[in-house]
């Protein structure tokens, strides 16, 4: 698969996480199995509060000297300073890269379907020039090096990639958005961001009940407004009673196409933002009219 038009990306940050112990502190810390992450590979994870919420959603690149993290620039400095809470005794350094930056590319033939068949753990990565790139499930190329050597900021490009990601369902929290949300109200656990079976991190006991038990009663919905919003603003049903929050958002030409989590027993309301109409597009989840 080819890839064009690719960008750098501003919203993305970078963390680098070095020391011997980095892997299995990485590991007791995010919902993914970091152990057994294998040089040159990557994958998606998510940091949680105890109460299961989502700090940040990353992705992770494992170098062989070091692990990079790479989440919303808004909110490394934030997940640092939590991180670093936890080193303790353990042999670990966590330092930005305000040099590096993250380019995305989309291919040049988007398939129809871009949720994975089943989740993936792990994503292959592969360096060229110093540059690590690396395939998300939706398709789209990530790719990591210092700023100096990725291309240039393209704001159609950058707007087209926004749009994939939106239209996809593939939300990525800011500080706008985070401990809002449980890992399946992103639907994490269908991309490869949630393994069940890796054992203790903050949140697990939480998200592991909520996926068991079914007790997650809030999912993603894709949303177009005729007027301009912002992640973090609040939804409302028709009764003016709260049901859910935007998460992520594009505006292109008079129309903005938002990626929300609502509640599933208003995903056939009538919802407003900002007393603004909202058309429902898509829903990411299975309601009971399906």
């Amino acid at each position: 698969m080819t890839h064009t038009a690719s960008t750098l990306m501003p919203f993305f940050g970078l963390i680098r996480v070095s020391g011997e112990d980095r892997t299995t502190f990485l590991h007791n810390q995010l919902s993914n199995d970091i152990n057994h992450l294998a040089e040159g590979q990557a994958c998606l994870a998510t940091y949680n509060t105890a109460k299961g919420r989502v700090i940040a959603n990353m992705l992770l690149l494992n170098r062989g000297d070091d692990i990079i993290l790479i989440s919303a620039a808004d909110l490394c400095e934030t997940l640092q300073k939590k991180l670093q809470m936890y080193i303790l005794r353990s042999k670990v350094k966590l330092e930005t890269l305000p040099e590096w930056g993250v380019a995305v590319c989309l291919p040049n033939d988007i398939p129809v379907s871009n949720t994975p068949e089943q989740p993936q753990y792990v994503l292959s990565a592969t360096m060229t020039n110093q540059i690590w790139h690396i395939q998300l499930p939706d398709h789209s190329l990530v790719s990591i090096g210092k700023i100096d050597q990725l291309p240039p900021l393209n704001t159609e490009n950058a707007l087209a990639w926004k749009t994939h990601e939106i239209t996809c369902g593939n939300p990525w929290i800011s500080a706008a958005t985070t401990e809002t949300c449980v890992a399946q109200m992103l639907n994490q656990q269908l991309i490869g961001a949630v393994h069940f079976k890796k054992g203790c991190y903050p949140g697990q006991e939480i998200i592991a009940r909520a996926q068991y038990r079914g007790q997650v009663k809030r999912g993603l919905v894709l949303i177009e407004s005729t007027t301009s919003l912002s992640d973090g603003d609040s939804i409302y049903d028709s009764n003016n009673e709260e049901a859910g929050l935007i998460i992520n958002q594009v505006q292109k030409d008079s129309v903005s196409l938002v990626l929300a989590v609502i509640k599933h027993n208003a995903a056939q309301a009538q919802l407003q933002c900002n007393n603004q109409v909202l058309n429902m597009k898509k829903c990411f989840f299975s309601t009971a009219n399906d």
